[in-house]
């Protein structure tokens, strides 16, 4: 600051003048030396008094601080929430245990629905088979007639029941059945005069003949149908 005109200044106001920083780290410096100063007196004030009014802080040993502190020394104790090994190893069995059960349970389950469904449909078709509808309750005369018309429309061949040449009497027979044309009742009974006319021991046999013909065939078929309707 600027010197005023007759004003005589003391030499310790001179040596403790505010002077001008020119940045904040000359500044902070400033500041650091004032408080060391004034630290360093305080301190050498306190070491030359003789008789300090307050009696000497005496702490206690570490120990004593422990003990006070309520701290716990020692091994320190496992974790409670750590399982130990047989308690991982009794969890593990426990949930591979669960898991084969719920498998065996959802496997037995559908095992025993398929089971279950299957029954039911073979016990359906035997139900149907034995108490047929009024439409497939035919004569067994008719039947056999049936049967002959069957075989001039496939066909007729020999040793199997179906092949591309058409059908035995026996697979005429059983297609009859499942187009909902008579019975295996009515096919027995249908058969039991064609072999009273034939002469014959079974239908297969006397179909398989190698010198049978379509033309017996037919012949014998409907010749057992008279005699199944005469029967009547």
């Amino acid at each position: 600051m600027p010197r005023q005109e007759g004003l005589a200044m003391p030499a310790s106001a001179t040596a403790t003048a505010p002077r001008t920083f020119w940045s904040e780290a000359a500044l902070a410096a400033a500041v650091d030396a004032a408080f060391a100063e004034a630290i360093a007196e305080e301190l050498a004030a306190a070491l030359a008094d003789a008789a300090p009014a307050r009696p000497a802080i005496v702490l206690p040993d570490t120990d004593t601080l422990i003990r006070q502190a309520g701290i716990v020394t020692g091994p320190c104790p496992s974790d409670p929430r750590t399982p130990s090994a047989t308690g991982r190893f009794l969890k593990k069995a426990s949930i591979i245990t669960a898991r084969a059960a719920w498998w065996l349970l959802n496997h037995t389950t559908l095992c025993a629905g398929v089971l279950l469904v299957g029954a039911l449909r073979v016990t359906w078709h035997l139900a149907a088979e034995r108490r047929p509808s009024p439409d497939r309750a035919i004569a067994s005369a008719d039947f056999l007639e049936a049967t002959s018309e069957h075989i001039k429309t496939r066909g007729w061949t020999q040793f199997v029941m179906e092949s591309r040449r058409g059908v035995c009497i026996l697979g005429a027979e059983r297609d009859l059945i499942r187009s909902g044309t008579g019975t295996r009742a009515t096919a027995s009974e249908a058969n039991g005069h064609l072999l009273a006319v034939t002469g014959a021991r079974s239908v297969p046999g006397w179909n398989d003949q190698l010198t049978r013909t379509e033309a017996q065939v037919h012949q014998a078929l409907l010749v057992a149908a008279a005699r199944a309707r005469a029967a009547r």
